[in-house]
């Protein structure tokens, strides 16, 4: 037996799910899948309700409300703002496309080469910008920056930069996490490199307040995820450990769970758990656990709304072959009730609908048929004078209508009759796959690189039976799944491979040699 929320709702979608947005009171919420649709539920006492659904051309990065508005960050184009009913306000494109974003007091946005801007809420860009970013976490008057040579630089609020933390190894470091912790502090965890494998430094964690270092010690894994608020500040790892880090910044175990820590978030009265299949309800006073949610995928994110009432979860099982996993919705504040496991599962199956295979009932002899028609088929059958007006006109129509026809085709149309009704018969004609044109680009003067797009609108698919695409570069690596990406080229000669998977399974392929050349070529 098992302690669970008795009431979970689910919303389930056909498509993986990238990111998912509850606004300030918890009752309209956003959803982005991994094919560029954005759709808008509300969230009522009945249920949730589709209220819009937005096309994009790429997989949504990210999606998030802010006041009466929200904001949709895509992989190719950018940047969009909508107001709550989802009409477009403004557009900011992105050559490099969006990697993430975060609202604060003006927006950051990430591009797909290390690119961060700030940007205001009519879609004006702040004059400086940082380049060569991996990634970015808020603080609460600025932001932390960690670049692409392993370096953290800490940022205020105007795009200043106030704080760059010194590496350390003797050989280089990879920064496994950073972030904000307890008020005013923030914390680096880091492993430093070595020349052997398995003779890297010990795993630390820095924690400073303001631009000092305050705190160094070892920690047991590698971080994947944090929580935090003024009062406490909880670690994720990825050995399945749970550390609670205190005002003096020991580090403390407090649950141990058998898979990766994946995703942690703060209540008032608990600490939500985000591993493998698995939601968990960590009561903060006794730091055990107060109940478990089953997912059917490796949850990827936990949100609540301001209210700390609303809890949203998603993830996804890593599978190509299995429908996407669903959203799951629930009040966190429901009291637990306890079941057997078997039970869990009971919030994300899907009705099912249980076919009829009794033979004595398929094949019954029915007498009284009436029983089986609809009521607007009963008052024809009662109506012996309009059924048979109805079908002896009805066929003599389509008789003459038919005559007529015949008698009007000509010998050319009478072969182009014939050539529609070949092409009509046959049951699958196959997507022909197109890269686009081989293309030779010159550089400018003092340009290293060039920003295009791939662009396989141009795919032959007749009948509309294209499933997935997918680009690969000249390593086999696949770089996108939708039908347009753009790519950040050095000089060089570069080849990409186009996939186009039809609905039955069948595979075209094609090329596009892409050749950049200096200035002084």
């Amino acid at each position: 037996m098992v302690q669970t929320l008795p009431s979970i709702d689910s919303i389930h979608l056909e498509e993986k799910v990238n990111a998912v947005s509850v606004n300030d009171s918890g009752d309209k919420v956003l959803i982005g899948d991994c094919k560029g649709t954005v759709f808008l539920y509300s969230l009522e006492h009945d249920g949730q309700h589709l209220k819009k659904s937005i096309r994009l051309t790429s997989p949504i990065i990210s999606v998030i409300w802010h006041n009466e508005k929200f904001l949709v960050v895509d992989e190719v184009d950018g940047v969009h703002m909508y107001n709550q009913n989802g009409d477009l306000l403004w557009t900011f494109d992105l050559e490099a496309g969006g990697a993430k974003a975060h609202i604060q007091h003006q927006i950051a946005v990430l591009d797909g080469i290390g690119t961060l801007r700030l940007l205001t809420f009519d879609g004006k860009e702040h004059p400086v910008k940082y380049q060569q970013i991996i990634s970015f976490q808020p603080l609460q008057d600025g932001f932390l920056l960690l670049t692409e040579q392993s370096e953290v630089k800490k940022i205020n609020s105007s795009f200043e930069e106030i704080f760059s933390r010194e590496q350390r190894g003797d050989i280089g470091e990879d920064i496994v996490h950073y972030g904000k912790g307890r008020n005013s502090t923030w914390f680096v965890a880091r492993e430093g490199h070595a020349l052997v494998p398995g003779d890297e430094e010990a795993l630390e964690i820095e924690f400073f307040r303001d631009n000092q270092r305050v705190s160094r010690s070892e920690i047991a894994g590698r971080v994947r995820t944090f929580s935090t608020n003024d009062e406490q500040q909880f670690l994720g790892l990825d050995d399945g450990s749970i550390i609670s880090v205190s005002n003096e910044f020991e580090l403390t175990k407090i649950q141990d769970f058998p898979y990766p820590i994946r995703c942690l978030e703060l209540t008032e009265k608990h600490l939500l758990v985000g591993t493998w299949f698995n939601v968990y309800g960590i009561n903060l006073v006794s730091e055990k656990l107060d109940w478990t949610i089953e997912h059917k995928g490796l949850v990827e994110q936990i949100i609540i709304d301001t209210n700390k009432t609303t809890m949203l979860f998603f993830g996804e099982d890593q599978n190509d072959w299995t429908e996407a996993e669903p959203i799951g919705i629930c009040n966190i504040h429901q009291n637990p009730v306890e079941v057997d496991d078997s039970f869990l599962q009971g919030w994300f199956e899907k009705e099912i609908i249980v076919a009829e295979t009794n033979p004595e009932v398929v094949y019954r002899n029915v007498d009284d048929f009436e029983s089986l028609l609809s009521e607007g088929e009963r008052e024809m059958l009662t109506d012996s004078e309009r059924i048979e007006e109805f079908a002896f006109d009805a066929l003599s129509d389509a008789l003459n209508e038919i005559s007529q026809s015949i008698e009007d085709i000509d010998d050319d149309e009478s072969e182009d009759l014939l050539s529609m009704l070949h092409e009509s018969s046959e049951i699958f004609i196959p997507p022909s796959a197109h890269a686009g044109d081989d293309q030779t680009y010159v550089l400018e003067q003092g340009e290293n690189s060039f920003i295009l797009t791939l662009d396989a609108t141009n795919t032959n698919d007749p009948q509309s039976n294209i499933v997935r695409w997918s680009w690969l570069d000249s390593t086999g690596k696949e770089i996108a799944t939708s039908q347009k990406v753009k790519v950040k080229l050095p000089i060089g000669t570069h080849q990409f491979e186009l996939r186009v998977e039809a609905s039955d399974g069948v595979l075209t392929t094609d090329y596009v040699q892409i050749t950049v050349l200096s200035s002084d070529s």
